[in-house]
């Protein structure tokens, strides 16, 4: 026999030999976007306008509210108090029953909580809330937590139950807060040695919060501790319904949620115009796709598939929609400046309308980009109908139901 000749398959020797995917000649979906934008000047106008239009107004209505809820939550200053919070609950407390209430499983307050008891009681200096949180008073103390324009420096104070006026309450020393400390007083408040409730038939339970000295909490100036505020901010945010919240914050808190529940009214005009816009955008999209369904069938013939054609038109909303906001920030900006709602502008009224402006755009492409999904070459090229929900026929004959 002959020598083999050197190009004899011999198994395991040799080079593995890899065929790659043949990549295609031209990014089809780059080129697509690039020629097809081709809109007429009125269908690109509306476009842009609609989107301008959604970012202004969410910008605008964004500025509002929270300018409305900054103003509003300044005029509630920090007061001085002589514990760091308070929760109060207005449900009065069975005969033998203990004022053992909790916080809520959502707070985590790091300092310790105590039980004490509250009642509602009239006066001759209007009606007080008497907490039993004095326990360094004597019996005939009582003391207020604002002060009271008097005749004498020390008057005597007399109080009876709302529910037993013959049950009278009277201290002989009183004692009155400092005047001028920059802060608003607890105005109804008063601090009395708790065994004076005892006498009272409708004692309220409630919970005393303190802080330890390590936490450095300034009660003067508490927006300069935010690890702090952010437990105060929980409490507020999170204590059971029917509780009377008393922190440094005065009820900031209830405050601004009160103010965004008034002006939630223009976060539904707001919503009313991002559907209008996107409906003007779902027009102009799908009258845009029917006047070019052959050259869009053309395509899927040439190795186009749905998936470049849908990213195609979703280009060419993003290139035109994009103008619009930019546009819309800058003008909602001057009109927010215009109205005078403040100098300076919240980062959320950016952050909202960028988002408004590209739920817009989506809103607005989907119907076209669902024509799009569901059409074939054949109802591209012979110009058949095209449905966003279709049956299983639609494909083939285009004459029974769909959307």
């Amino acid at each position: 026999m002959g020598r083999s000749s050197d190009r004899t398959y011999i198994p395991g020797k040799g080079q593995v030999l890899e065929i790659g995917r043949p990549k295609p000649n031209f990014p089809v979906y780059n080129t697509i976007a690039l020629r097809r934008i081709k809109f007429t000047k009125a269908f690109a106008l509306l476009i842009a306008c609609s989107v301008f239009l959604s970012v202004t107004v969410s910008f605008v209505i964004t500025t509002i509210i929270a300018k409305n809820v900054e103003v509003l939550a300044a005029r509630v200053h920090p007061s001085k108090l002589p514990f760091h919070g308070l929760l109060a609950v207005d449900t009065p407390m069975t005969a033998g029953s203990e004022p053992g209430i909790s916080l809520p499983r959502s707070v985590r307050w790091p300092g310790n909580t105590y039980s004490v008891e509250w009642a509602e009681v009239e006066s001759t200096v209007g009606k007080l809330h008497l907490l039993g949180a004095g326990y360094d008073l004597p019996q005939d103390t009582i003391q207020l937590l604002f002060p009271v324009a008097t005749d004498s420096g020390k008057p005597g104070i007399a109080a009876w139950s709302p529910d037993n006026p013959s049950l009278k309450l009277k201290w002989s020393n009183v004692i009155l807060p400092a005047t001028g400390e920059g802060y608003p007083a607890l105005y109804g408040w008063a601090l009395v040695n708790p065994e004076l409730l005892n006498a009272l038939p409708d004692r309220r339970p409630g919970i005393l919060l303190e802080l330890a000295e390590h936490y450095r909490f300034d009660p003067e100036n508490p927006t300069s501790t935010p690890s702090i505020n952010r437990y105060f901010q929980d409490i507020e945010k999170y204590a059971p319904p029917g509780t009377k919240v008393i922190t440094p914050y005065s009820g900031t808190m209830s405050l601004k949620r009160a103010t965004r529940g008034a002006f939630s009214s223009w976060q539904f005009i707001s919503l009313l115009v991002l559907l209008s816009a996107a409906a003007a955008i779902t027009c102009v999209f799908t009258v845009s796709f029917l006047g070019r369904k052959r050259s869009l069938g053309i395509f899927r013939v040439l190795g186009a598939t749905v998936a470049d054609l849908r990213r195609s038109m979703a280009l060419e909303a993003v290139y035109i929609g994009l103008p619009g906001i930019v546009l819309g920030i800058f003008v909602g900006r001057y009109l927010a400046a215009w109205l005078e709602t403040g100098q300076t502008l919240p980062v959320s009224a950016y952050i909202t309308a960028v988002i408004t402006g590209m739920l817009t755009i989506a809103a607005g492409v989907w119907m076209p980009l669902q024509l799009i999904r569901n059409a074939n070459c054949d109802q591209l090229l012979n110009n058949r109908p095209v449905y966003v929900i279709s049956n299983p026929s639609c494909a083939n004959c285009g004459l029974c139901g769909g959307i």
